[in-house]
């Protein structure tokens, strides 16, 4: 075993052990482009991410280390389509793209990136499942060598792990901050937002609100027509609000029929269309011809004196209102 592949696998392996805890998964992408064309100094490495939703290739890039993402080997996912190749579930192998027929939509990269020969190993999940493609080539035609091709087996497997792991964290995040029925965020997730927004706008001239929504007799509802029907109330309900959503919207579900909505804007008339425009969307709900209405109730604050009120007393200020507007729609 060469010098160059034990420092590789110690390199390897550092990324391993640090995997649990530290960097991102573009980080750690990057950092295998780097060890492997350090390694093999005349190759360059590509790392294409497969994206299971459109069946499609992108190119791995580090939008925050620019200096480090040079112009690589990439290609046009719209038109090159791998599944095939990836289904061999082998190495790729091309000593001279123009020569190899599994290349032949390839041929014009000789010119335009100076490629001439290309090896690829598709990333493959412990299931088995493609996650994305690792391509080592260069401007010469070349065999690769065993220890090349070793490199890139390890790559491919250090790619793997670290995909995975990112697939895992991004679906416990979700668990953890939006409602399992409604697919909207949850009152953690709203608490972290509406914080996040607190901050952003303290020293501005601007304003929160808060729209507190409640389901007019949706107990009622539910003992009528039963809890699946109930279930599909809320979902809509959630739908509706989700439309509102955008950098300085959120909307999430408190529990049970309540559903809460913060909203940054520049001036109390802003805040009244806003108001208006979320009534118009929730007022007479039909869903199989029984007809459901909502109450809302909205408190809005400066940013000048947001510092001295607590979320929780926004909340609550806005599910007050909210009552109000029950008991008078009621007594009308």
């Amino acid at each position: 075993m060469s010098g160059a592949l034990i420092t590789a696998y110690r390199s390897f392996n550092n990324i391993l052990k640090h995997l649990p805890v530290e960097e991102s998964l573009p980080e750690i992408l990057l950092r295998v482009i780097e060890l492997t064309e350090k390694t093999f100094n005349y190759r360059q490495t590509s790392i294409l991410l497969f994206d299971k939703n459109t069946k499609k290739f992108t190119p791995f890039t580090n939008k925050n280390r620019h200096q480090l993402c040079r112009e690589r080997f990439m290609v046009n996912p719209n038109k090159i389509h791998f599944e095939s190749i990836c289904e061999k579930e082998k190495i790729i192998i091309s000593e001279h793209i123009t020569t190899n027929n599994e290349y032949r939509k390839y041929y014009s990269l000789k010119t335009i990136n100076s490629v001439s020969s290309c090896y690829g190993l598709p990333i493959l999940s412990s299931r088995n499942k493609i996650l994305g493609i690792i391509y080592s080539h260069c401007s010469q035609n070349s065999l690769m060598t065993d220890n090349e091709y070793e490199l890139l087996e390890m790559a491919a497997t250090i790619c793997s792990i670290s995909i995975e792991k990112n697939i895992k964290e991004q679906e416990l995040n979700y668990i953890a901050s939006y409602d399992c029925l409604t697919n909207i965020w949850n009152r953690r997730a709203f608490y972290r937002q509406i914080n996040k927004s607190i901050k952003d706008i303290k020293f501005k001239n601007k304003y929160i609100i808060i729209f507190y929504v409640d389901i007019d007799k949706f107990k009622m509802i539910n003992d009528q027509h039963g809890h699946r029907f109930g279930d599909r109330v809320l979902k809509k309900y959630a739908s509706k609000l989700k439309q509102f959503n955008n950098e300085k919207t959120g909307a999430a579900r408190l529990g049970g029929d309540e559903f809460i909505v913060y909203c940054e804007v520049n001036s109390l008339i802003e805040a009244n269309i806003k108001k208006n425009s979320i009534l118009s969307e929730l007022d007479k709900i039909e869903i199989d011809g029984v007809l459901i209405t909502a109450s809302i109730g909205s408190y809005c604050i400066h940013a000048s004196k947001i510092q001295d009120v607590s979320i929780d007393s926004m909340i609550n200020q806005a599910d007050m209102c909210m009552y109000k507007e029950k008991h008078l729609s009621r007594s009308l």
